[in-house]
């Protein structure tokens, strides 16, 4: 009987790991996006020097508190893989696996309170109902968001290690190391990504709600149920008081966002009804990374779908508070708090993007937790209903996998991708703004530019994907053109500045994709020159900070050193060091700049400032080995 019960769920998890790796593994074969290029780029220089390896995990500043452990993985990636995408999606893939045995191993824990015979088979068929889910592929497939999956993997193995150790609080000698071992994978999914901190609310609602503080024997441990209470009303408590104490300096960090606070707030409870439909009945065209069309609320009653949202999310919060008196209700109660406390910070108050996808990949365990309560009360009280119902179960799991391998057949090819994108957001800028760049590399010049106005556009009619500068889509429609062969003319550049003078440009990234197409010398014919001297005109005529950020002006010394053209190199990088003083990376540029300008005095100057960062350890190791270049013998 042992081996059996061993056996067939065994053997049901590794025929849900199978076909989950058939379903994905064309994959490895997709596009980078969005964030991959900003994140992961860099990692280049590591097949020139591994010693840069500690300055890109410790220097990855995408979250608070770094994110080193992810970043760690991408540099592994880098050493021992292909040094391409391929790689690093593939170990994406693997990852998911390994995370289904952990949704899987997190089930089976929590199905020892049912006491279910079957209860390894059930676990493995709603792991597979959580794997092959289509709203994971975005987040598998999106390479930068390896972040989110590790963030969810050391977060089910520390709410797995927490269950351990209750299993053992009714023994004589409890297995304290069990509760040591779960702060482990916390400050490991923490240094994933940092929303791994609603590990410890998680850990509240797991208490409260399903496992009701009982011991082993069924009987109330009133000293674990007054702890968990207090803990619970004060961390909401602290909650609420943090949120309004800070509700100024939040609303400042929105002054980058075309949305306000207060319209993110009505705007979610709408996103999160979007997220539970996209997992249980997906609509496909609208499954992807660009979701910036989808429309904010701007009042309670506009659009007006947003307060029936917010109403029915409150009714949903009354129904689980009033669920105490029942057991089913709370385990019920607990998929639903389990989905709402993983999206706590990302879905709420902080000045993020609207919507994402792989926001819900741990999320989305509290949406499989739901029926599988359901199902474990079913099969208790009516025994009967369990073969018939694990069939329906594994006949999702094949519709499932039937629509999310279709799925990864289109993320494999950037060209269907971007078509799938824009057919399913035919209004997202983002969208048409990679469409138009998979036109311009194959030639299609006016194609290309015509969904770059296309984007434009679309930027202007959606606060979500925030209103493009008029310089950046000028400068994109530069970089388009070089790529489809066919060189914007004076007339058509030189529009760049016409609208907002003061502010000729805002996306540093849109000015770097241009720096990079010097450097590689893509586009020969075009008159760099004419251009540089256009932008000089815009940027140099007056010692004017206000006319960028700092980042700007680093990247126009960029283009200008592509060019060899060391004095604008040189005035741009003065007016960033004003913006910004005493940047380690600035002070470099400034430092070759002046070499090559033949400026000994500021040369020096220069040096001895370097020297004296260097002594005060304020360089990482790759400003550390460029700084001893420039040192005389």
């Amino acid at each position: 009987m042992m081996g059996r019960a061993i056996f067939w769920p065994g053997m049901a998890l590794a025929l849900v790991l199978l076909v989950t790796f058939w379903a994905y593994w064309p994959g490895v074969s997709g596009p980078a996006l969005l964030d991959d290029f900003s994140s992961l780029e860099k990692l280049e220089a590591l097949s020139d020097s591994s010693s840069l390896a500690m300055d890109y995990i410790l220097g990855e500043r995408s979250g608070p508190l770094g994110r080193g452990v992810s970043m760690a993985t991408f540099v592994v990636d880098r050493w021992f893989g292909d040094g391409g995408g391929a790689t690093s999606k593939a170990v994406n893939i693997c990852l998911h696996l390994l995370v289904t045995i952990c949704v899987f191993g997190f089930l089976l824990l929590l199905l020892r309170a049912w006491r279910l015979s079957h209860a390894g088979l059930v676990a493995a068929l709603f792991s597979g109902f959580w794997a092959l889910a289509p709203l994971q592929v975005s987040t598998v497939l999106y390479t930068v968001q390896r972040m989110a999956m590790l963030a969810a993997l050391f977060s089910l193995m520390s709410l797995s290690c927490y269950l351990l150790w209750r299993r053992t609080l009714a023994l004589e000698t409890p297995r304290h190391g069990w509760i040591a071992l779960a702060a482990v994978f916390f400050l490991l999914g923490v240094f994933s990504k940092e929303n791994a901190l609603v590990v410890i609310p998680l850990v509240l609602v797991t208490e409260l709600c399903w496992l009701q503080y009982l011991d082993g024997r069924g009987r109330v441990m009133p000293g674990l149920r007054r702890a968990s209470l207090v803990v619970f009303w004060l961390g909401l408590l602290l909650a609420v008081l943090l949120l309004l104490a800070s509700w100024a300096w939040l609303e400042a960090r929105y002054a980058h966002r075309d949305f306000r606070l207060e319209q993110r707030l009505f705007t979610q409870p709408r996103i999160l009804w979007d997220y539970v439909r996209q997992f249980y009945w997906p609509d496909m065209a609208r499954l992807g990374v660009y979701h910036d069309d989808y429309p904010l609320s701007v009042s309670l009653t506009q659009p007006n779908s947003t307060l029936p949202a917010l109403v029915a999310w409150l009714l949903v919060l009354l129904g689980a508070s009033l669920s105490w008196r029942w057991s089913l209700a709370r385990r019920v109660s607990y998929g639903v708090l389990f989905f709402l406390v993983s999206h706590s910070l990302e879905s709420t108050a902080w000045p993020l993007e609207l919507y994402f996808e792989h926001r819900n990949y741990l999320a989305s365990v509290g949406l499989v937790l739901i029926p599988l309560s359901l199902y474990a009360y079913a099969s208790a009280r009516w025994p009967i209903l369990c073969a018939p119902t694990l069939a329906w179960v594994s006949v999702t799991l094949v519709v499932f996998l039937v629509l999310t391998a279709s799925q990864v057949q289109i993320w494999s090819q950037p060209v269907l991708l971007a078509f799938q994108h824009v057919n399913g957001h035919p209004e997202s800028a983002r969208a048409n703004r990679e469409l138009a760049s998979r036109f311009a590399a194959v030639g299609e010049h006016d194609l290309a530019l015509q969904y770059s106005k296309e984007a434009y556009l679309s930027s202007l009619g959606h606060a979500a994907a925030g209103d493009e500068h008029h310089g950046d889509y000028v400068l994109r429609n530069v970089a388009l053109a070089c790529i489809a062969g066919n060189p914007l003319q004076a007339d058509a550049f030189t529009r760049l500045g016409s609208v907002s003078p003061d502010r000729p440009l805002g996306d540093v990234n849109t000015l770097s994709v241009v720096v990079k197409l010097r450097e590689k010398g893509v586009c020969p014919s075009f008159d760099w020159a004419g251009f540089l001297s256009h932008l000089r005109n815009l940027y140099l005529n007056d010692f004017d900070t206000q006319l960028a950020s700092a980042n700007m002006f680093t990247t126009l010394a960029m283009l200008a050193n592509a060019e060899a053209n060391w004095q604008d190199a040189f005035q741009y990088t003065k007016r960033s060091l004003a913006l910004a003083p005493g940047r380690a990376r600035e002070l470099l540029m400034q430092l070759h700049f002046a070499t090559a300008l033949g400026d000994d005095l500021e040369g020096a100057r220069l040096m001895n400032k370097l020297e004296e960062m260097a002594s005060r350890d304020q360089l990482n190791r790759g400003q550390y080995e460029t700084l001893k270049l420039y040192r005389k013998e």
